[in-house]
Order: structure tokens, then sequence, then C-alpha cells
């Protein structure tokens, strides 16, 4: 298998948790390319990253459903729940990892745009929307802490490398002074060896 991989991708990083979580990181193929310099069309007509290739040429995508499939054909314990409360707390973990990890690539574009215009980054309705959802995403989970804790699962590694991408490309950010027990709770997640082999490089 081979995964269309951006070093600054928290949703690619995400996949490439999963994999070494599962213990398919020797089976999975890290590509490493810029999406706007090649095009992933055939494998996957959004030509998005992440996008995982099966041994028939066959592209999964988004990374939702490339950690369903890893974790459905890796070893060990289920990242995501079949059936019950606990899929249901899981998913929902997961989709505020993902939706904290989409303000703040939303946030990044903004940044990227107004560096190119030269102009300052403008305090309107729309950037402060994303922050809100950032800050209250961090609160939300630092007083559901508990959501975080027990046995590895997809909702962990997706607020996980959220957070891991809000420290890449917003160091500066005061989520941590928002969320404490979040806080602490990543910097020990974040000593993993799946989240060190897939520390992002820039």
């Amino acid at each position: 298998m081979r995964l269309y991989f951006n070093d600054a991708s928290p949703y690619a990083r995400k996949c490439a948790v999963v994999a070494h979580e599962k213990g398919l990181a020797d089976q999975v193929e890290i590509d490493r390319i810029v999406i706007y310099e090649k095009e992933i069309r055939d494998q996957n007509p959004l030509n998005k990253i992440p996008c995982l290739v099966l041994e028939d040429g066959s592209g999964i995508f988004d990374s939702f459903v490339i950690c369903d499939y890893l974790d459905r054909l890796g070893s060990g314990p289920s990242l995501i729940p079949s059936e019950g409360d606990h899929r249901t707390q899981v998913l929902r973990t997961h989709a505020i990892g993902q939706g904290m990890t989409d303000a703040a690539l939303i946030l990044r574009s903004q940044v990227m745009r107004d560096a190119k215009l030269d102009t300052p980054l403008p305090k309107d309705w729309y950037i402060e929307r994303q922050w809100n959802a950032i800050t209250a995403s961090c609160k939300m989970l630092d007083q559901e802490l508990d959501t975080l804790q027990g046995d590895l699962d997809l909702g962990q590694i997706s607020v996980a490398t959220g957070l891991g991408y809000l420290d890449l490309r917003f160091p500066d950010s005061a989520w941590r002074r928002h969320a404490p027990n979040l806080a602490e709770w990543f910097t020990e997640f974040d000593k993993r060896p799946s989240m060190q082999a897939t520390a992002p490089k820039g």
C-alpha cells in the first residue's frame, strides 16, 4: 500500500499514526508529495491528501475512511468500536478533533493569503469563528478528559494530531491556557512511538 502524504498535513498524520498503532507501518509506503505539484486524480478525483493506494491501484480517501480501513486490516484492539455507546463516544471525540483541525487549517489558509497580499490578518467574524471553535473544543475536551482515557481509539488520535497541527502552525496560540488538563494529556500522548515517528518536519 502507498499513502500519499504531506509532512504538515494533520489528516495524513492521523492515518500514519493509525498505521503504526495497528502494526502496519512496514506495509504502508509513505509517498511524500505536494499536492499542487503532482496530480493524484487517478486515485482520488478530489486530488486531496491523504489518499491510500491499494495493491490493485485503487485509492481510498478521506482520512476517516483510510483510518477505518487500516483499523480493520491491522492487528490489536479496534480503534473504532463496532457498536454501542462506546462507538458513539469515540466518533464524537473524533468529530471534535477533526473540527478543531479543520478550523486551524482554515486559519492557516487565511494567514497564507494575507501574507501574499502583504496585509495584516483581518480581525473579522470569520477568523474569530475559527478561533472560537478551537478554543471551545479545547475547553470541552478539558472538561471531558475522561473521554480521552482508556484504551487507544481513533478519537484520541484525531484530537492529538489536531493539537499537534496547532502547535506546528500556531505555536503562540493559547490553547494550553484554556485547557491545562488537555495540555497535560497531550504531552504524554505525544510521547507515543507512533506520534514521534510521524512528527511533522516543517
